[in-house]
């Protein structure tokens, strides 16, 4: 038996009713579901209208519909800002092929055999690793990779996404990546290609009960489990960077005295970011508002300080310094917000710092670029030619964005957004290289992808222009780009002479 649920209102009926007779404002949300004892088992909605257990068992998720496609009665403003990206990140209704042979892609072999040990982890397998499987092959990963990439995901990172994001589950813990909860897709842009990255807040269901409300407790727990895996990983960073700048457990009591953690929706402090490149790069990153709250230390001050007090041989001074003295000339509405590194030998790693501005315009964005004119080489200044560009490209609105202190939210308009920037710095390098961040939630999808296609066909990475509009409708293959506004969330931009002009996208 098939049925159709209309999961936000928890409605079953029956497979064949007409479409015609489902509300034109539920079709988005309609999954049809070829049900059988393990789903069933697994999904208290069943049990909740009485359906029985021994129904015959099948795949699921054959069929999707969206409104645009049979809804004759437009979609209302009201109900597309709430969609969620979930339902935008649906895999595909067919096995994923590899377009010549009509084979089953590792996605979908995969999917054969994996059997997942809850009700959570299944969700995000079936409507995250698609994309995942999309991302990989047209990066041009080998057959092998992409099985490799996709266990490491289902083995090892989803049991570190927590509960899936439902919006009627509205006290499940909040993570700053928003989009796909604490889970972001991403993907870089090169003359050399193009590689897959993937960020992620490791959490767990106890970070939604009141036992652990600033999640502090799964990322020492992720981090040893790949340490298990054969990556190239060193915590030595992350054991002497954690307590610098984020909370102890006195500091978290302090908090809870004082009433200030119920103020602060996002309580993210840790994030990990995974790169894709032949082995996996593990990246660190690290909020220290909360942090920041307990202590009345600034974050820019408790950011600088971890730095120093982990070179133990002075090889960022330098750059820390020029940057330090930068910030000590601007006004608060450009302020460093996170700091990141690579879990490397502390000798081989890169921070970054990253920066919020919330006074918008291009004469601060070459500011921050340039350092206020202390950074001018030839390099620096064709990389901020193109900044330019894109500037122009993307028509972004000068004004002061919101100093919102929340996760971002579908339908958010991109007037509300800071812009972003990081500075890196390496070992020895006597100036950080910048890195931009312009913020596409709230832009029109194909807009925004005609603006890449262009810039990327400027710039010569012609493979690239030919196929980003294609792959990129791909990743939702229900919606039409025209649609959407959340899927490319930011875009960001760099540039050096060894690597010309690096695009980075990142999905919600």
């Amino acid at each position: 038996m098939m049925y159709i649920i209309l999961r936000s209102g928890a409605s079953i009926l029956p497979a064949n009713l007409p479409l015609s007779f489902i509300p034109s404002t539920m079709t988005c949300c309609i999954k049809i579901h070829c049900v059988s004892r393990v789903h069933l088992a697994a999904d208290p909605i069943w049990h909740k209208h009485g359906v029985a257990a021994h129904t015959s068992p099948t795949s699921l998720d054959v069929l999707r519909c969206s409104s645009s496609s049979h809804s004759q009665t437009p979609q209302s403003p009201s109900l597309a800002s709430a969609m969620t990206t979930y339902i935008l990140s649906k895999g595909s209704d067919r096995l994923q092929t590899s377009g010549d042979n009509d084979e089953p892609q590792p996605y979908d072999v995969l999917s054969k055999y994996l059997r997942l040990p809850d009700f959570d982890q299944h969700q995000w397998w079936q409507n995250t690793a698609p994309m995942l499987g999309k991302l990989l092959s047209q990066c041009k990963y080998n057959t092998h990779q992409q099985y490799q990439y996709l266990c490491l995901y289902a083995l090892h990172i989803i049991p570190f996404l927590g509960p899936w994001p439902d919006i009627q589950r509205s006290k499940l813990y909040k993570s700053v990546l928003s989009g796909l909860g604490p889970l972001e897709f991403s993907q870089n842009f090169m003359k050399t290609g193009k590689t897959v990255r993937m960020g992620f807040e490791p959490t767990t269901f106890i970070a939604s009960t009141s036992h652990d409300v600033c999640n502090r407790y799964a990322l020492g727990e992720a981090l040893n489990r790949f340490k298990q895996l054969d990556i190239k990983l060193d915590l030595q960073l992350y054991h002497q960077l954690v307590n610098e700048v984020s909370l102890t457990d006195q500091e978290e009591d302090i908090l809870r005295g004082r009433g200030m953690l119920e103020e602060e929706p996002a309580k993210s402090q840790s994030l990990l970011a995974l790169d894709f490149n032949n082995d996996v790069t593990v990246k660190l990153y690290l909020y220290p508002q909360l942090k920041s709250l307990a202590t009345g230390i600034p974050r820019a001050q408790l950011m600088f300080n971890a730095v120093r007090n982990v070179d133990a041989t002075g090889a960022f001074s330098e750059s820390l310094d020029m940057i330090e003295e930068y910030f000590d000339s601007v006004r608060a509405t450009t302020a460093p917000y996170w700091i990141s590194c690579d879990l490397v030998e502390p000798h081989k790693t890169r921070f970054k710092i990253y920066i919020a501005l919330f006074q918008v315009n291009i004469e601060n964005a070459v500011s921050m670029w340039t350092l206020g004119n202390r950074i001018t080489d030839r390099e620096t200044m064709t990389g901020l030619a193109m900044v330019r560009d894109l500037w122009s490209s993307f028509d972004i609105c000068d004004g002061l964005r919101e100093q919102k202190n929340r996760p971002g939210n579908p339908g958010d308009p991109a007037n509300i957004i800071p812009m972003l920037f990081n500075l890196e710095i390496l070992p020895g390098r006597t100036y950080p290289q910048p890195k931009i961040y312009f913020p596409t939630t709230g832009m029109n999808d194909l807009d925004v992808a005609k603006v890449m296609v262009e810039f990327f066909e400027r710039h010569g990475l012609h493979e690239h222009a030919q196929s980003y509009i294609d792959n990129l409708a791909s990743y939702v293959p229900h919606m039409d780009l025209n649609d959407c506004t959340d899927l490319q969330a930011w875009i960001s931009f760099s540039y050096s002479d060894a690597t010309g002009p690096y695009i980075t996208v990142y999905y919600h």
